[in-house]
């Protein structure tokens, strides 16, 4: 490698390691202004702690906790990924329909993860009485290329009645066969 390159990545790290992490209001006006895949992606890298708080704050708006869920699909750390079980574990079951789409969030974002207890967690939303639920755990469950996912999807396959929901079940099925 050229000595021009190996300086030039020398000080883009230097550059990034000195600079300090984004506040929670900081990251908290970012999620506030609706931000796309690529502005989350940089919250996650930079702004893991502050994102768990946020997602975390029940006297937030729901939209901005949704974001900051959303935001930790993109993290790598065991932290948020236990934070993200531990979420959909508390949540589950639940009539408001804020924690209905927190959850919707937070399955998203598990299922981007995977994880060996994808299934444990998420395999309960299945039986939602909330439709967008149910879709929403049977997409990241395939996401997830979850293989103990099949029975319960199966399962739930067997007593769905919607059709959408039916759909993203097959499609999450499918998802998963190949990798057995």
């Amino acid at each position: 490698m050229p000595i021009i390159h190996v300086a030039c990545l020398v000080a883009l790290v230097a550059a990034d390691a000195g600079a300090p992490a984004p506040t929670r209001h900081d990251v908290q006006a970012a999620l506030d202004k609706a931000p796309g895949p690529t502005e989350l992606r940089r919250l996650a890298e930079t702004a893991e702690p502050a994102l768990i708080g946020i997602a975390d704050d029940a006297a937030l708006p729901a939209p901005t906790r949704g974001r900051a869920l959303s935001a930790l699909a993109y993290t790598r750390s065991g932290r948020s990924h236990a934070f993200l079980e531990n979420f959909i574990i508390k949540k589950t079951p639940s009539r408001d329909p804020a924690d209905r789409g927190l959850l919707r969030r937070a399955a998203m974002a598990l299922g981007w993860r995977s994880g060996p207890r994808l299934t444990e967690v998420l395999g309960p939303l299945l039986d939602s009485d909330d439709r967008d639920v149910r879709l929403d755990a049977a997409a990241a469950l395939g996401l997830g290329h979850a293989h103990d996912a099949e029975r319960v999807l199966r399962d739930r396959l067997a007593i769905e009645t919607d059709p959408g929901v039916k759909q993203q079940i097959e499609a999450a099925l499918k998802a998963i066969a190949p990798i057995r």
